[in-house]
């Protein structure tokens, strides 16, 4: 009997067993959909799809059979729902979610269709179905022109006076003070990085010269070329006066290297302790609390109250009073209050320096403004009443103390 026939036999004797057993609606179901296959020894392996008992669930949401390798189901979850509170096992793939969408295909829509029947409904339309707009009750006021005028039109005389705007420079919070601090140390950063120029030094003496026995035998090789064309006679006078001459030579090279070593040690360490005094945070500090200060008196003078909005600005200002450290800032009564400090002033970039930046030479070009500014400042004090100068020369008393501290720290650090 062939291996169709005995299956043929066995499918009818399990149905009958389940027809005896009361099963046989759930089990002939499962029957009709189970698939045959052989595994890995030869065995035969009937799956019952979702029944079999080696399904399992794959990465990919997937119920296959471990032996056959048939996959039998999907699992569903309901991240979708906005209700779901489960966890999700939705896939970011597009691969994964691509196919039929959910509904089926929606018939694109018929764009002459559409346009026939909105030219027909037009026709349909009748002028008292369309509601009349209200008039406005009173025509409004062109708006005001912005910009200058033209050389043909007057000044509206019935226009509205411009609002005056608040200065920001009377808002003298702790917040504000801080920001400044913090802008001027920014400019500090910006344009103290170029090195002083140190004068050219000499070059190193040749280490070859130090080795005696490379001097001695140089020496010896040309004693003996001068016997052999003729020039001198060989003699072991001659020849130890050579060794004597070439001892003499390397003590001599020694004692110059040993020179030019300590020379170069002592330059570094004087560019160090210079650059130290410059990149020190609490001389940065202090240099910043002494551009707020002068910023602040600055703002109570004539010049910066009578001046129009936005016409001097704080980065030129405090650019302006680090140039101002080469030849110091003095009041008409000799008041110092920014020092001559030519540590902190070697550093500033030059005209045309290499080591420059784009934004230090944006701010070095902008700190002849700056100067300008603090100069017409201080000279407008003079034009102002007592009463009303006593704010700005209390700050610039604090400014001079200021200045008198950051040089003695200045030369405590060199």
């Amino acid at each position: 009997m062939e291996i169709d026939a005995l299956f043929a036999l066995a499918e009818q004797a399990r149905e009958e067993l389940e027809a005896e057993s009361g099963d046989a609606a759930v089990h002939l179901t499962a029957a009709r959909r189970a698939s045959y296959s052989f595994d890995a020894h030869g065995d035969v392996h009937v799956c019952f799809g979702v029944m079999c008992p080696h399904v399992r669930l794959c990465s990919e949401n997937q119920y296959t059979c471990c032996i056959s390798g048939r996959v039998v189901g999907v699992e569903h979850t309901g991240d979708a729902d906005p209700g779901w509170t489960g966890r999700s096992t939705g896939s970011a793939n597009p691969d994964d979610s691509a196919g039929t969408p959910v509904g089926g295909w929606v018939k694109r829509r018929d764009m002459y269709a559409a346009s026939v029947a909105a030219f027909r409904a037009a026709h349909q339309i009748s002028d008292a179905e369309i509601a009349p707009i209200a008039a406005s009750a009173a025509p409004s006021a062109p708006a005001p022109k912005r910009g200058a005028l033209c050389v043909d039109e007057a000044p509206d005389a019935q226009a509205a006076p411009k609002k005056p705007r608040s200065s920001r420079k009377e808002n003298w919070t702790r917040e504000a003070i801080d920001k400044l601090a913090a802008e001027a140390v920014t400019v500090i950063d910006k344009l103290f990085i170029a090195n002083p120029k140190a004068p050219p030094a000499a070059p190193p003496p040749d280490p070859r010269l130090q080795n005696l026995e490379f001097v001695k035998a140089a020496a010896i090789r040309k004693y003996v070329k001068r016997c052999a064309e003729g020039e001198s006679e060989l003699n072991l006078d001659a020849l130890s006066n050579v060794i004597i001459h070439a001892n003499e030579f390397v003590r001599a090279q020694r004692a110059a290297a040993a020179a030019h070593l300590k020379a170069a040690a002592a330059r570094a360490a004087s560019v160090h302790g210079r650059t130290n005094a410059v990149f020190s945070g609490q001389i940065r500090n202090q240099l910043s609390h002494l551009i707020v200060s002068l910023w602040r008196a600055s703002c109570l003078t004539k010049h910066f109250l009578s001046a129009k909005k936005g016409g001097d600005s704080f980065r030129p200002f405090a650019a302006g009073i680090l140039y101002s450290l080469k030849r110091g800032l003095y009041l008409p009564d000799g008041t110092c209050v920014v020092p001559v400090l030519e540590e902190l002033s070697a550093h500033l970039p030059a005209l045309r320096s290499a080591s420059s930046t784009p934004a230090a030479k944006q701010l070095q070009s902008s700190s002849h403004r700056g100067i300008c500014s603090i100069q017409k400042a201080l000279t407008s004090i003079a034009e102002m009443k007592a009463e009303d100068a006593i704010p700005a020369r209390t700050l610039l008393r604090d400014a001079s103390r200021q200045g008198a501290f950051l040089r003695e720290l200045v030369s405590r650090n060199s």
